[in-house]
């Protein structure tokens, strides 16, 4: 194996033919450590379909395993396992491995695998639209890394509890946690946190709409990303910064980033964020009122949602392909598309998305002049946003009740 692990005259595939052998000769810890490195490999390339069915033969051949040579293994499995279910948007199945993770650690009293599987189990939980719960265990996982003075770990705990409290509308707090996340992220010299810290931070000050603001900071993490060689997080920047630039009124200048975005998906084979680029793109063609154009792109992105069974990819796609629909008066099709969403996002407790599809049901058919069953799909968006805590987007919901009068699209 050391022979060709750093040769570049390795036979292709030797990894995988070693492995098959260490399975076949009952060698399960070799065939579990060669399988956990061919996955880190598909990984890196950005296979995540090949990755997961090599993780699931993992964590098979793991259960062969005794106790002592299972502790080597289970959690480095466990954790590869998580990484490819959250690049795919499966984060149910994502948060019953994350907890998995947390069972173990906290059953071995190792501290610092503890404050990871907390973080995994955040991240899912957030991603679940279940705050509350995401914003216990990631206070858990920041404290604890306090008080055994891990400042990485410490940073990435703030980080993701600044994401829940700026999806519960805590901007402040969210933007608190972030600068406390920058200071430790510099002091270790850590790049590539700082990088998505800085992106954070961005992020915020765009829903608050201030985009140059978003922009400065968007444009400080491409450096970073761009100076680590990054294209997966150049991407990811560039639609953000696409969309900075579609609320300063540049929707050119945004379509360009956009298209750039989508090369470097293309060019790393990051069909996840290929999906998210065709959903940005799509997005600016309609401010461009090139409707046509944009439900080709969003078609292209849901499709690809679908290919890849991301659920709350799938809500994001339909919502506006039916916003690009409403917009060329095809309300039949729009009214699929919202019905398809609300569907979507209910039955993944995507708590958001349901609530934006609940609304735009209830715009279409106040349009169509249904105003009974547009309150009906306002009350239920209200009731959300409300338990959310969501302030200013309760307040517009009330206005639509009250008056029938809908905000602008952007």
């Amino acid at each position: 194996m050391a022979r060709y692990t750093n040769s570049p005259h390795a036979p292709q595939d030797w990894r995988e033919a070693l492995a098959w052998h260490w399975e076949q000769a009952g060698a399960y810890a070799e065939a579990v450590e060669a399988i956990l490195e061919i996955t880190e490999a598909r990984m890196t390339r950005l296979d995540f379909t090949s990755a997961r069915r090599w993780t699931e033969r993992a964590l098979t051949l793991i259960e062969r395993l005794n106790n002592e040579q299972r502790s080597h293994y289970d959690l480095r499995a466990y954790a590869m396992a998580l990484a490819v279910l959250e690049f795919g948007g499966q984060y149910r199945e994502g948060l019953d491995y994350a907890r998995r993770m947390l069972g173990i650690a906290q059953a071995r009293g190792n501290n610092e695998a503890t404050i990871r599987a907390y973080l995994s189990v955040g991240r899912m939980q957030r991603e679940l639209g279940q705050l509350t719960s995401a914003e216990v265990v990631l206070q858990q996982a920041r404290n604890l890394a306090s008080t055994d003075d891990l400042s990485e770990l410490e940073a990435e705990s703030r980080l993701h509890l600044a994401k829940v409290h700026q999806l519960q509308g805590r901007h402040l707090e969210a933007l608190q946690e972030l600068q406390l996340a920058q200071e430790e992220s510099e002091q270790y010299d850590g790049r590539l946190l700082l990088a998505r810290v800085f992106s954070s931070i961005g992020d915020i000050y765009r829903i608050l709409g201030a985009s140059r603001e978003a922009m400065s900071f968007y444009l400080r993490s491409l450096s970073l990303e761009q100076g680590r060689g990054s294209l997966l997080g150049q991407a990811m920047l560039r639609d953000k910064i696409a969309l900075s630039r579609l609320a300063q009124g540049k929707p050119n200048d945004a379509l360009t980033d956009a298209k750039e975005s989508l090369e470097l998906r293309q060019q790393i084979n990051d069909v996840v964020g290929q999906a998210r680029s065709h959903t940005v793109i799509g997005m600016i063609l309609q401010r461009l009122e090139r409707y046509g154009e944009a439900a080709e792109e969003l078609q292209q992105a849901l499709t690809l949602e679908e290919q890849i069974q991301n659920p709350r990819g799938q809500g994001i796609a339909l919502l506006h392909l039916g916003n690009a629909s409403r917009a060329q008066r095809k309300f039949e099709l729009a009214r699929s598309c919202y019905t398809r969403a609300v569907a979507v996002t209910r039955r993944d407790n995507d708590q958001l998305g349901l609530t934006r599809a609940l609304t735009y049901s209830g715009d279409l058919a106040y349009e169509e002049g249904r105003r009974e069953q547009a309150n009906t799909y306002w009350v239920e968006a209200l009731k959300i946003r409300d338990a959310l805590h969501h302030a200013d987007e309760a307040a517009e919901l009330r206005e639509r009740i009250r008056s029938g009068h809908i905000p602008r699209r952007n």
